[in-house]
């Protein structure tokens, strides 16, 4: 199987539906199927080979998506790179899994050892036509790199049947239709902003790809070219919450806003609800695994801390340090079943066996679990903080300081000054300059005594991973002398 084979079929039943709108360019499903058939012969002029690992180096454009498809049609493997990255991360990515070429539209130094070919090279008349390879569904059809927020990045690879999955899973529980057009703030440089713009092919609905300068440009754009779905990161959603104010219901038209890659504070949810569309759903999935929990308003509404239950086929425990199934309530170890998982790291064999154990995946987080299924996330396995033999969990404590009407975002995290063991220490980003007496003061009423920061610091913006994930490794470093003297 091909996981564009679905997109043949479209262009059978429903030639003329638009399958891609890049601004004034429309790309019907009838002419994707062609244009997608094109590129895949000049990359087969090109050399390249089912199995050849190409990396796609390319801006949000209707033809990064055509040339996505493409190599996927031919099988070849899609390892995506982020533009913007640096020289050095470029080279360490290239380095890392080796590739056949590179399709990028401008030169790089990264670039120099690689073929490097362009959406011109692939655009122009074929000479040839295209030869459509013998294919499975166990062959690979991405090169993913894990998004690195605890260490080193890993890679695996997806198949085309695992990706079929996760589209089909995302699907049905967004139900996707034909009529829905989608903007994905996920660029398609990245695996959950690929596999979306996949899913809405996958629907037979309409990619449209995001036009806009500011945030004034961005609503124009979402309400003029008709979105029924919007997917955004948290990092989007708080400005977007913040543009809103007092402007009344943004998006009228919208059917469905998903948030994903991070979990999202309650408070967020109902400003969601009552500044862009009444239906704001929370996403949480793993590139290893796709989609695993949502919830929708309902469950927010009646589980207000939970970040959701398990989607349909998927089975979700929480377990001891023995894998022994814990009661309802009691906080341990997250792990899924289902299927579509991939189950091993090519370059980390060893983390692979503790993420990947009798069928299970173990995403290294802590939750608790109530009797209707619904998950309380706690945090990384190695987030807890230690005060004196009185644990906690940072997501706790940064849901209290998030509920805060001056504060925009939070980050928590254990510190370890002598003689206490560690000790919360909390850097913000706030509206307004909030002096430490205050947040304590409203930190008191609303926690124990040992959850309350030992230290509060006010930066101006939180590190952040290109997924939008604050990096709480990164403001350890860049403030570990301010925190250390606030501590004194």
């Amino acid at each position: 199987m091909n996981i564009t084979a679905i997109h043949s079929e479209h262009a059978r039943l429903r030639p003329d539906q638009a399958a891609i709108e890049d601004g004034a360019r429309i790309v019907t499903y009838g002419e994707l199927e062609a244009v997608t058939n094109a590129f895949a012969a000049n990359l087969q002029a090109a050399g390249i080979a089912p199995g050849d690992r190409v990396a796609v180096m390319l801006p949000d454009t209707a033809d990064h998506l055509i040339t996505l498809c493409a190599l996927a049609r031919l099988g070849a493997v899609i390892y995506s790179l982020v533009p913007g990255a640096t020289e050095p991360g470029i080279a360490n990515s290239l380095k890392s899994m080796s590739v056949k070429a590179v399709v990028a539209d401008q030169d790089h130094p990264a670039l120099a050892a690689i073929g490097r070919l362009s959406v011109a090279d692939l655009s122009g008349p074929p000479a040839l036509p295209f030869v459509p390879p013998d294919m499975v569904g166990d062959d690979p059809v991405m090169l993913v790199q894990t998004s690195a927020t605890t260490g080193a990045p890993k890679f695996f690879t997806r198949s085309h049947g695992q990706s079929a999955e996760w589209s089909r899973s995302y699907a049905a529980c967004q139900e996707l239709t034909p009529a829905d057009r989608c903007i994905s703030l996920v660029g398609m440089s990245f695996h959950a902003g690929l596999s979306m713009n996949f899913t809405m092919l996958h629907a037979g609905g309409t990619v449209v790809v995001p036009r806009y300068r500011n945030l004034d440009e961005f609503v124009a754009q979402v309400r003029d070219a008709r979105i029924t779905y919007l997917k955004l990161t948290p990092a989007y959603l708080g400005a977007l919450l913040e543009h809103a104010a007092g402007k009344g219901l943004l998006f009228p038209g919208l059917r469905l806003l998903s948030v994903t890659t991070a979990p999202v504070a309650n408070a967020q949810r109902r400003l969601a609800r009552e500044r862009l569309t009444p239906d704001i759903r929370e996403m949480f999935g793993t590139n290893e695994t796709g989609l695993l929990l949502t919830a929708r308003p309902a469950d927010q509404d009646a589980h207000p801390e939970a970040i959701g239950r398990a989607v349909d086929g998927i089975e979700a425990v929480v377990v001891d340090a023995d894998d022994t199934p814990l009661p309802a309530g009691e906080v341990g170890y997250l792990r899924f079943r289902g299927p579509g998982f991939t189950d091993a790291y090519l370059n980390a064999p060893e983390e692979g066996r503790r993420a990947f154990r009798d069928g299970w995946f173990y995403p290294g987080d802590l939750a608790a679990m109530n009797d209707a299924g619904y998950v309380f996330f706690k945090g990384r396995a190695d987030d807890i903080i230690n005060n004196a033999g009185v644990k906690f969990y940072p997501i706790e404590v940064e849901t209290v300081l998030l509920a805060h009407p001056e504060v925009v975002e939070a980050a928590v995290f254990g510190w370890p000054p002598p003689p206490h063991g560690e000790v919360a220490v909390a850097c913000l980003v706030t509206r307004s300059a909030l002096t430490a007496r205050d947040l304590r003061q409203f930190s008191a009423r609303r926690m124990a005594a040992h959850k309350i920061p030992h230290a509060f610091l006010l930066v101006p913006e939180m590190p952040k991973n290109p997924m939008g994930k604050i990096l709480k490794s990164r403001l350890k470093q860049e403030f570990r002398q301010q925190i250390n003297e606030r501590l004194r």
